[in-house]
């Protein structure tokens, strides 16, 4: 019988191929999907942890402790929590302690850089010179702290801990690279900034050993206990069992946690479940199209083989050699496809990960994928046993005819059920807030499968209308044509198919489309200009006149600093450049001009010091015991930390003090930040502010007692209380007392209670009032922050929260997307009472900057460590899950596309005998020649004329109708509408799939007709 059949198969060698093609096609969509999901599913994770930064990859817990008794059993404490809370994890850990306080204390230029201990931090700093401290006593300087305290290695440092009595004395045993530490973005530093290196900063930490901690006879100490995953510790296999152990975001009662990693992981998992439903959809969607192909192209083989039967039947062939010669041809080639078909399916896989993937990842076949491709065999040879079951299951009479028979109007259950399943899915993707996706990514494909099946159903019926009408009309062509739709076996299912193929087609296209501009949108929205760089300055102020030197007009440049805070983004921008630089959003409903006009109302003038010295008019009311150091902090021309220092004599009455700043001599001079006092200066009265070199006057005696200029530093108003001369006087009449008498009545002055005797302050400060108190800011979000007090406070720059006035509230603002508030940085900064700086800082440029606009930036004294524009983020956002995806939708409908046009040639061949037969006879009846030739031509064109419009429309209701998919496919931002397809991209794309399948059924058509042209040249010659 093997030979019986594989004669059968040589006798019809084209039909065989052609049903081996459909096969291995089919068994490799069902290869491809597994195949696919998992190499997709590695390279999302991968994509997400080559983007994550080091803060996103940590959890961090932080508790202020008591070092009194020492620090080791409090740090020890933290740790027990800690763990407790995590439980057994294989994350690294790093455990220190961070002792705030003020470095070079008696020289001439103090910096407040803190002193910290961490496990392992001598192999994360590249030294410039001498060791890591082994012992107690020794540091370790970045090298800007170096040069501003002007010590080497070798030399002492005196170093005093916020509220120590006494200064401590450490040897300086090393000097470290503050830009080596951050090269590859070192997960160790878990994303701390007040610990992390910074090129430029002056304030970064001192590194000691833990055994120096103690000595510094600190009263708290910050405890820190870092868990971070190093470069290897993620990958797409563990990620799940990691995010198993941190379930929840962690959190206790004094102790602050920094929940990076479990929202890393939860972003990770979010986008495998989307991939992980939507991947599988793309070789569903051609998995069905194949199924439908073959089974078509296993009915017309069948079809084919009828008589054959049937004469076996008539000679009294055995039911079971029949059945074999039925099936087994048929399955012979199914089975000897699929390995083929595996084959195909991987090598797919390993190209369209190639192609479009970031990184070249491996794809094994495994044993999922085997099983798929099994799977998809079995449903393969049931599917094709059960349609040459139906061909061969009529009468003998029709096996034997050599012409078709009209078909019933059978309706079935397939339609209605298919009706029924996809009314289902649209309802319950809109009615469910629930749904995952996985409902709403059917909807598409289930209102293809409706159209087409609908279409398939009224085809016939309609193409017998009205081709008996063109036949009445005299039409010959048009009508035989007609009439050839609604008789031949096959048509109703190629039309069914066309609907399906060009619906697919419209709806992955629109998809990708839309995808792409909903990921530009989202991605300027999210950066706010067309590039971002990441920088680091000295100082916020040296950021800003960075840029500003580096653009000189302001078209191209703008300093910004980004601060997370809760859900929200806090950016501060230089509102002077935000209409020039900023790419301003469409959905604002204000203008970039109006909320620059809003972020920067008028203010009190700055203090600028333009001369060498500094000169501090006082009037020493009673003896002080002993002298008073007074600095003054500036912020220098360029925007870097200066530190003038007075010495306040203790002789009562008054005098000038002088303290050297000669980097104000230089244009455009300092701006006067605050004074701070070492105690609380109430004996002393400030009468008068001045310059020298050149000689004058800042702030008159007038000046100075304004109540206006002056404030408290924020968060120490329970403990300072301003005065000035006509307060006191009025406070003294009241009470039937005479008020001191200064050399002038008019002064300023202040007085400090500690609010707990037992931590005293030794930086009382005295700040110019030269900042909008409240800060105005404009808000991204609902409408109702207008209205009510979310928003009441912030903390800008990472400063103490301070009073904030809601100016505008707009639906997005470039930056902060549609959750954040925007202030202007340079009045926030002259609020922030703080010269060191814990936020990110960016520099945005427009698409009008130059290309060596980094160097320019880089001239200016900025050090670039990051640079995003918009087209790398689109990218980035596309590598996502479903991005990943629809490049295998994108595959599936043009191969569906394909697989269609095989589809109409096949059935062409197969039946271009009897149909060459038929118009062979119509011919020697009378037809006309150039009637016959239409006819054999308008068949196939007809069908895919009527079925590409319909599926075009398809894909525009299913659009309409599939909201919910939309949004998963397109990976949309909830807050952000949905954009439309852009017709010049789809349309084309539609045009294009019926274009192919035309050109398929015009050389169905061709061969058609070549072979009735030889049907009639042996007519003609039988005839003579």
């Amino acid at each position: 019988m093997l030979r019986l059949v594989l004669g059968v198969l040589r006798s019809r060698r084209a039909q065989a191929v052609t049903l081996a093609v459909l096969a291995v096609l089919s068994v490799a969509a069902g290869t491809a999907a597994p195949l696919y999901a998992t190499a997709a599913d590695r390279a999302v994770v991968a994509a997400e942890l080559r983007t994550a930064t080091p803060a996103e990859r940590a959890i961090t817990f932080t508790a202020e402790v008591s070092a009194v008794d020492g620090h080791e059993s409090s740090l020890n404490d933290l740790r027990g929590q800690a763990l407790a809370m995590t439980g057994e994890n294989t994350l690294t850990q790093a455990a220190g302690v961070l002792v705030p306080g003020r470095a070079g204390v008696g020289g001439p230029s103090p910096v407040s850089a803190p002193v910290a201990a961490r496990d392992g931090v001598c192999a994360h700093l590249p030294l410039l010179a001498g060791t890591c401290p082994a012992g107690a006593g020794g540091a370790v300087l970045s090298d800007p702290t170096a040069r501003a305290l002007g010590v080497a290695v070798g030399d002492d440092l005196v170093f005093q801990a916020n509220r120590a009595e006494q200064p401590v004395t450490l040897k300086v045993a090393g000097v470290y690279d503050p830009a080596a530490a951050l090269r590859d973005a070192d997960p160790y530093w878990a994303g701390r900034v007040e610990l992390t290196p910074q090129p430029l900063r002056a304030v970064n930490p001192i590194f000691v050993d833990e055994n120096t901690v103690d000595s510094l006879a600190a009263d708290t100490v910050v405890a820190m206990l870092d868990l971070y995953a190093g470069p290897d510790a993620l990958t797409a296999d563990n990620a799940a069992a990691v995010a198993a152990l941190l379930k929840a975001e962690l959190g206790m009662p004094g102790i602050t946690v920094a929940n990076g990693l479990p929202q890393l992981l939860r972003r990770i998992q979010s986008t495998r479940d989307v991939l992980g439903l939507a991947a599988p959809l793309g070789a569903v969607q051609l998995l069905v199209v194949c199924w439908f192909v073959l089974l078509m192209a296993v009915a017309y083989t069948a079809a084919g083989r009828r008589t054959e039967l049937a004469l076996g039947m008539l000679r009294g062939a055995p039911a079971r050699h029949r059945t074999l010669l039925a099936l087994g041809p048929t399955a012979l080639v199914l089975v000897l496809a699929a390995p083929f078909g595996v084959a195909l399916g991987w090598l797919l896989v390993r190209l369209l990960t190639w192609a479009t993937f970031a990184g070249q990842a491996p794809v094994p076949l495994d044993g999922t994928a085997l099983l798929a491709a099994a799977g998809t065999l079995l449903l393969v040879m049931a599917s094709a046993a059960i349609a040459e079951q139906r061909a061969h299951g009529g009468s003998l009479l029709d096996a034997l005819r050599q012409v078709p028979a009209r078909r019933g109007r059978r309706f079935g259950l397939l339609e209605p059920a298919v009706i029924v399943i996809a009314l289902a899915a649209v309802g319950q993707s809109y009615a469910s807030a629930d749904d995952d996706g996985g409902l709403a990514l059917l909807v598409p494909l289930l209102l293809a499968l409706v159209a087409g099946l609908l279409t398939a159903r009224l085809i016939r019926p309609a193409a017998t209308a009205y081709g008996a009408n063109l036949l009445h009309r005299g039409r010959l062509a048009a009508g035989l044509a007609s009439l050839q739709v609604a008789r031949r076996p096959g048509a109703d299912r190629l039309v069914a198919l066309t609907v399906v193929a060009v619906a697919l087609v419209g709806q992955t296209f629109s998809a990708w489309d839309v995808a792409g501009a909903a990921a530009r949108e989202r991605a300027e929205l999210e950066l706010g200009a067309a590039r971002v760089l990441t920088v680091y300055a000295a100082s916020r102020p040296a950021l800003l006149d960075a840029v500003r030197t580096a653009d000189p007009q302001g078209t191209w440049a703008m300093a910004v600093t980004r601060q997370p805070e809760g859900g929200d983004l806090l950016l501060g921008v230089d509102s002077s450049r935000l209409a020039a630089v900023a790419a301003w959003p469409g959905l604002a409903d204000t203008t970039a001009a109006e909320v620059a006009a809003a972020l920067r109302p008028k203010t009190a003038d700055p203090v600028t010091v333009t001369g060498g010295e500094l000169g501090l008019s006082v009037y020493v009311v009673t003896d002080l015991g002993a002298a008073m150091d007074v600095s003054a902090v500036l912020t220098g021309p360029h925007g870097e930390p200066v530190t003038g220092a007075f010495e306040i004599g203790k002789q009562v009455g008054p005098a000038v003090y002088r303290a050297a700043v000669p980097q104000c001599a230089q244009a455009p001079g300092c701006r006067l930040a605050w004074l701070s006092f070492t105690r609380s200066p109430h004996e002393l009265q400030l009468t008068g502010l001045s310059q020298f070199g050149p000689d004058r006057t800042l702030l008159s005696a007038t000046e100075i007692s304004s109540a206006s200029r002056w404030r408290p530093q924020f968060g120490a108003e329970p403990e300072v209380t301003l005065f000035n001369g006509a307060q006191a006087r009025a406070a003294a009449a009241l009470e039937g007392a005479q008020a001191p008498q200064p050399g002038s009545k008019d002064y300023i002055s202040l007085h400090y209670v500690p609010a707990d005797p037992r931590h005293i302050s030794t930086d009382i400060r005295l700040a110019v009032a030269d900042g909008p108190v409240p800060l105005p800011v404009v808000a991204a979000g609902p409408r109702r922050l207008a209205h009510t007090r979310e928003l009441s406070k912030i903390t800008p720059l990472q400063a103490l929260a301070r009073p904030a006035d809601v100016r505008h509230v707009s639906p997005v603002l470039p930056g902060a997307a549609a959750d954040g508030v925007m202030f202007d940085l340079e009045l926030a900064d002259r609020l922030a009472d703080t010269r060191d700086n814990t936020v990110t800082l960016q520099v945005w440029l427009n698409d009008q900057a130059p290309a060596d606009a980094v160097d320019r930036l880089r001239k200016a004294g900025l050090v670039p460590v990051g640079d995003e524009t918009v087209a790398a983020r689109v990218v980035r956002y596309q590598e996502q899950g479903a991005g990943l995806a629809l490049r295998l939708h994108l595959a599936a409908a043009v191969l569906s596309v394909l697989l269609v046009a095989l589809a109409m040639l096949v059935l062409a061949a197969t039946d271009r005998r009897g149909r060459a037969a038929e118009l062979s006879a119509l011919r020697v009846q009378g037809l006309p020649g150039g009637a016959a030739a239409r006819a054999a031509r308008l068949g196939n064109l007809a069908m895919i004329a009527v079925a590409a419009p319909v599926g075009a429309l398809t894909a525009v209701a299913s659009w309409t109708l599939s909201a919910p998919a939309r949004a998963v496919l397109t990976s949309a931002a909830e807050s952000l509408p949905i954009p439309d397809p852009d017709l010049r991209v789809v349309a084309p794309a539609v045009v294009a799939a019926a274009a192919l399948l035309l050109l398929a059924a015009l050389l169905a058509g061709r061969s058609l007709n070549r072979a009735t042209a030889r049907g009639d040249e042996n007519t003609a010659g039988v005839r003579r």
